[in-house]
């Protein structure tokens, strides 16, 4: 360009002209010949110029059609792109609400393809509009399969935000991204953040009108009472469902189906404040309305499965068995054996079968569990992690501790690679190896794993949570075996003082806080204070669940073993023969409990000086503990001392 611009200056001067009159003077001969040679540089720097000139065009040319093809080909490319998200958008889609096993592997298999699209959407073409909120929304699903929750968290955001920018406040693609987000939320543990992304989609739908928006409303008020029980703020949860219960029934009649998924976390509410007979109530009313609806068999199962576990909270657990049992024969019959809903009534069958002390029906039911989550979700996903701690727990209770605590450990680094640090899951997942270490002995290092995860709770859920409380109780007991009883009556305290504000007075919860203070003032040898404690506790469980309830064996146990300590055989006899009976009708004489109250009944038939009653009793009591345990369990080790200290009396421990 700069040669050009100086040839173009020199042609402007004329200089043609010029050498034509130089040529005609009388000038030398000498003089002329140098003005030729200058004449024909010219000449030559004329036609460099044109072709110059030719050639700047051309390349003009050249770039234009270039530029222009290039910007054809991008819009080629986008347009091919927007076809291909498109079309993979509607195959997700199609499957996106399926729980099929064939389905959820299409979901798995199409992930990576999202993954591609989000991020040339993203980066490549900054493509950020409905589209691209659709793709961020599924590919989010698909790392959910994963169990990839923080991910899915991040890319649920990031539409988020996109939708705030590209839509309007009130649209429902806005909604639906901060519906899931929130559910999200809810799986990572950040509860308090969860209540918030719901409240704005209340907001949402508060300005919309019309029956669908009041109905989406009753379903996010639900969603947001879950979220709150959850934190433990029990009242408000019931508030807000009772709110939703009202918008249900103004729209659709109060025996219509649409109130019942309400009724349902009404009476599931009720029984976690304690109240299982009320709970009991209102699932019948469920039941009515949906046999009234003829509603399918198949499509009762959550309503007997909350009755099953209502059952469970009344005590009747053979009758939660035999729910939980009809509920999988009917999901087996309807889908097949590898549903992930089956995965789910096995492991609640499974806390049955562990109520009752059928440890190995426990265990197969999670093994199968196992099986079925790590099939269709991976053996890396948190359902799987869930599936290993309550694994682990019935093995512990089986008496292999070394199995247990490898199960928590697989459990824990499932949990880290998709939880954060404080996520109430991993804090169950180190509680159990905590009971474990205390169980062996390691009673320093339980006490620092319990402290970790007081500490973890009281960060998640503030200070005011019964899973706090039971946490506390836990600590109190480490305490209490490491001879610290003071400090573990101040611990149970805590504990008690705190479901007495969570719950009230009169929930369970407190009587079973009764039983454990009881424990405490009797290892501190105050003998009238544990008496008082305890006698509280039965008076308190004999209300609520009347004279038979499995719930009073463990008070039971404590008051014998406290008038065995006092040297009052007989009051022992008559309340461990009660408790006794009542293991009998409830779980059966090979549960560890029956063995349990024969082994302390055995004590007082001994310090009556019925010597072989007591060894008839204890014997019966370590053939069933030898049935269900490994023989180096404590248990077994210390009914065999009962049985060897004859020379004694014997102030039997309560396990």
């Amino acid at each position: 360009m700069v040669i050009l611009l100086i040839i173009r200056r020199c042609q402007s001067q004329n200089k043609t002209l010029f050498f034509s009159k130089v040529l005609q003077s009388k000038s030398c001969k000498t003089h002329k010949l140098q003005l030729i040679r200058v004449l024909c540089r010219q000449a030559l720097l004329i036609a460099l110029i044109s072709a110059l000139e030719t050639l700047n065009t051309l390349v003009k040319q050249w770039y234009q059609r270039r530029v222009r093809g290039v910007a054809q080909q991008r819009k080629l490319q986008l347009q091919q792109f927007v076809q291909a998200t498109k079309v993979l958008l509607m195959t997700y889609e199609k499957v996106y609400e399926s729980k099929e096993p064939t389905d959820l592997a299409m979901k798995r298999m199409l992930g990576p393809q999202l993954q591609y699209f989000v991020n040339c959407m993203l980066t490549k073409f900054n493509f950020k509009n409905r589209v691209s909120v659709r793709a961020l929304k599924f590919y989010a699903d698909s790392l959910l399969l994963l169990g990839e929750l923080v991910k899915a968290e991040e890319a649920l955001e990031t539409a988020q935000n996109i939708a705030l920018q590209c839509f309007n406040p009130t649209d429902l693609d806005l909604f639906d991204i901060l519906r899931d987000r929130a559910s999200v939320l809810a799986r990572l543990g950040e509860k308090e953040q969860t209540a918030g992304v719901l409240e704005q989609c209340i907001t949402i739908i508060e300005q919309l009108d019309g029956e669908d928006m009041l109905s989406k409303e009753s379903e996010l008020l639900n969603e947001l009472a879950q979220v709150h029980s959850n934190i433990g703020n029990l009242n408000y949860a019931n508030s807000l469902l009772e709110r939703s219960l009202s918008i249900k029934e103004s729209l659709h009649g109060s025996m219509s189906l649409e109130i019942c998924d309400t009724l349902s976390r009404l009476a599931m509410l009720r029984n976690k404040k304690g109240e299982p007979n009320q709970a009991h109530s209102q699932l019948q009313r469920v039941m009515r309305i949906q046999e009234r609806h003829d509603v399918p068999r198949h499509e009762f199962g959550s309503t007997l499965c909350n009755m099953a576990a209502v059952n469970a909270a009344l005590g009747e657990h053979e009758k939660s068995k035999v729910l939980y049992q009809s509920v999988l024969a009917t999901q087996e019959r309807q889908y097949g054996q590898w549903y992930p809903e089956i995965a789910t009534t096995l492991s609640n069958l499974a806390m049955v079968h562990m109520a009752l002390g059928e440890y190995e029906e426990a265990k197969d039911c999670l093994i199968r569990t196992q099986k079925i989550r790590s099939r269709v979700y991976g053996r890396k996903h948190p359902l799987v992690a869930s599936t290993l701690t309550n694994l682990a727990s019935v093995v512990f209770t089986m008496g292999d501790m070394k199995e247990s605590m490898k199960l928590n450990e697989d459990a824990l680094e499932i949990q880290k690679a998709c939880y954060p640090d404080a996520h109430p899951l991993v804090a169950v997942t180190l509680k159990n190896m905590a009971m474990i270490e205390n169980s062996v002995g390691n009673l320093d290092k339980a006490k620092t794993l319990y402290e970790r995860v007081l500490q973890m709770e009281e960060l998640v859920y503030g200070e005011l949570h019964p899973a706090v409380a039971s946490t506390l109780n836990n600590l109190a007991d480490t305490v209490l075996e490491q001879g610290e009883t003071a400090k573990a009556a101040v611990l149970f305290q805590r504990a008690m003082e705190t479901n007495e504000i969570v719950f009230g007075k009169d929930h369970p919860d407190i009587a079973r806080n009764l039983n454990n203070l009881g424990r405490a003032f009797k290892e501190m040898g105050d003998y009238d204070g544990a008496k008082s404690k305890l006698m509280m506790s039965l008076q308190m469980k004999e209300k609520r669940y009347g004279e038979d309830h499995i719930n009073l064996v463990p008070t039971l146990m404590n008051l014998g073993d406290l008038f065995n300590l006092t040297k009052q055989p007989q009051r022992a006899k008559d309340v461990l023969t009660r408790g006794l009976k009542i293991c009998e009708k409830r779980v059966g004489m090979k549960h560890p409990d029956s063995a349990k109250m024969l082994r302390l009944l055995g004590n007082s038939f001994y310090l009556m000086g019925d010597l072989p009653t007591s060894e008839r009793l204890l014997n019966k009591s370590l053939d069933i503990l030898e049935g269900v345990y490994d023989t180096d369990h404590p248990y077994i080790l210390a009914t065999r001392a009962d049985l060897g200290a004859c020379s004694r009396p014997v102030g039997a421990r309560v396990f």
